[in-house]
């Protein structure tokens, strides 16, 4: 990876010299977390659980958008884009405010725990490309800048969608985004047996800060998804994981926050029961 200043005043693309991915981060991006902020970021997490248990029912129950609909059976139906999205980590489109988020997250092996901070997710679809976007909450963020090794993305805060066309035998796909710019995109089967050689063609993910916390957008086009086995078209329904990794600290403790739990197992997002169910929604 590389960096490349798109200007002066304040924000950085970076740019994944292989698979094309891209990410823009302001330059005024919060320090690593030491051991007092990691102390004031449980104190907060405390603090905040109760309300998030209301905020997150709110959010399901209440939808602009007619089109999208989830539950807890870890089933999704993605509404179609009516408009162009940018994507740029912005999330400032009118779909992100018409339609209500995914907010169902929890702690994963852990059911009876109140994920520590706020993860939103939406997902959108047109004919040439799926779109996901995170929102996370994270008062002390854990990142590091990208660099060439992929793999410096597992000590980090990060985002990750995994998409999956259900064949036991055959490969799901991963793109984890960490809200520094930096990306590790892979192809993997059943059980870890990963190939960070593969990467998404070109396509775009681009990350951002927020007062409270961070933002990842993505993008995979229509040619990425044929080659995964996947079709976008109205009725078409294939498998996915939406995850996050929470740190403490850089290279510290994570919390695995999931869509789709597995109750009082280990937490492991590479196995099925980890993967949901979306499906493509009309106009």
């Amino acid at each position: 990876m590389f960096v490349d200043a798109v200007d002066n005043v304040d924000k950085v693309d970076t740019v994944d010299s292989q698979s094309g991915f891209v990410a823009t981060a302001l330059k005024n991006v919060p320090p690593l977390p030491g051991s007092a902020a990691s102390a004031s970021k449980n104190f907060r997490r405390n603090l905040l659980m109760k309300y998030r248990v209301a905020l997150s029912c709110l959010a399901v129950a209440v939808s602009g958008c007619a089109g999208l609909h989830h539950d807890t059976a870890g089933f999704v139906r993605v509404p179609r884009a009516t408009a162009e999205i940018q994507v740029d980590g912005k999330l400032d489109e009118a779909c992100y405010r018409e339609c209500a988020p995914l907010t169902a997250f929890v702690v994963a092996g852990e059911p009876a725990r109140i994920a520590p901070e706020e993860t939103r997710a939406w997902l959108f679809w047109s004919e040439d490309r799926l779109v996901c976007a995170f929102e996370c909450g994270d008062a002390t963020p854990a990142w590091a800048p990208p660099n060439a090794n992929e793999r410096d993305v597992d000590g980090q805060d990060r985002c990750e969608l995994f998409l999956w066309a259900g064949d036991a035998k055959g490969p799901y796909y991963c793109i984890e985004a960490a809200p520094g710019g930096a990306v590790h995109d892979y192809r993997a089967h059943f059980y870890r047996k990963f190939d960070d050689a593969w990467s998404a063609e070109r396509e775009n993910c681009r990350a951002s800060w927020t007062p409270t916390g961070y933002v990842v957008e993505m993008a995979v086009s229509k040619k990425a998804l044929d080659a995964m086995g996947l079709r976008l078209e109205t009725g078409a329904r294939f498998r996915a994981g939406l995850f996050r990794a929470d740190y403490d600290k850089y290279c510290g403790e994570p919390t695995w926050i999931t869509w789709i739990d597995r109750p009082h197992a280990p937490a492991d997002f590479h196995v099925a029961e980890s993967f949901g169910t979306l499906e493509l929604a009309p106009d």
